[in-house]
């Protein structure tokens, strides 16, 4: 006869754990907040299961515990979501990227920017409405890609941007950034920096007066206005290259020089 006893005694060990309690506690968040149980099989999880979570990324320690390192979320159904603030506590987090889901908002968390972050892409996010902020410093020694194209994003680019060293490629086309354009961008070593399609009204002159950095910027499609100066007209840099027509329609700069190779075909 085997009492209670016995079979507390003889039970097995419970199994330890597979992943952090704070990652995983992170990602009870993300998926109820961008409501990933109503987007249907695709992003179908299992709660309690990692290896059921679609778009997750892992990297394991020596002991064997899981730590989320990656976050990759696409496609989305017409269903209002959002991103949880808790983001921030995933300490080994490098990727994160978003595409393609129509009814996420903003904002993208503060916390977002204490994680080591490498490549960031939120693309095809219309109502994704954030600034970039000057935070982004913090990723000074991490960030190698950023793509924020097809969403909501507005205000300045924070001149902060430039003192990321690593970054390797930025494209900040087709939102609803403005003001100027600092100078600290062309500091990037990324040679081309897109930022068509927005609503940028002035650009740092010292870009092409001073030698600053070497990135080129293309700026087709701006609401650019006003003179440029002389200065800049006559510099080396100008002359070697500059992009920015076309314009958004009733904007320009007054003296803009055209040719026929810069006009639309």
């Amino acid at each position: 006869m085997t009492t209670g006893c016995d079979r507390k005694e003889n039970a097995p060990p419970p199994e330890p754990p597979t992943i952090n309690v704070t990652d995983s506690l992170v990602m009870v968040d993300l998926y109820h907040s961008m409501k990933l149980g109503e987007w249907g099989e695709a992003y179908n999880w299992d709660l309690t299961d990692p290896e059921s979570w679609i778009g997750i990324g892992f990297q394991t320690d020596e002991n064997g515990l899981k730590y989320v390192n990656k976050i990759s979320i696409v496609h989305g159904k017409n269903i209002e979501c959002s991103l949880p603030s808790s983001l921030g506590n995933l300490k080994y987090l490098s990727e994160f990227s978003l595409g393609g889901i129509p009814y996420l908002k903003g904002p993208l968390p503060e916390s977002i920017y204490n994680c080591p972050i490498s490549i960031i892409g939120i693309v095809n996010c219309p109502r994704f409405e954030d600034k970039l902020s000057p935070k982004i410093a913090q990723w000074k020694n991490t960030l190698v890609e950023l793509t924020i194209n097809r969403t909501s994003f507005y205000g300045e680019i924070p001149k902060e941007i430039g003192e990321c060293q690593s970054l390797a490629y930025l494209s900040l086309t087709s939102n609803k950034f403005s003001g100027i354009i600092p100078a600290e961008i062309v500091q990037i070593p990324c040679g081309t920096i897109f930022l068509e399609h927005n609503e940028i009204t002035s650009i740092d002159w010292r870009i092409y007066t001073e030698n600053i950095g070497y990135g080129d910027l293309q700026c087709a499609y701006n609401n650019f206005t006003g003179e440029i100066p002389q200065k800049v007209l006559e510099s080396e840099r100008w002359n070697r290259f500059h992009s920015f027509y076309p314009f958004n329609e009733g904007y320009g700069f007054t003296n803009y020089p055209l040719d026929e190779n810069q006009l639309p075909k």
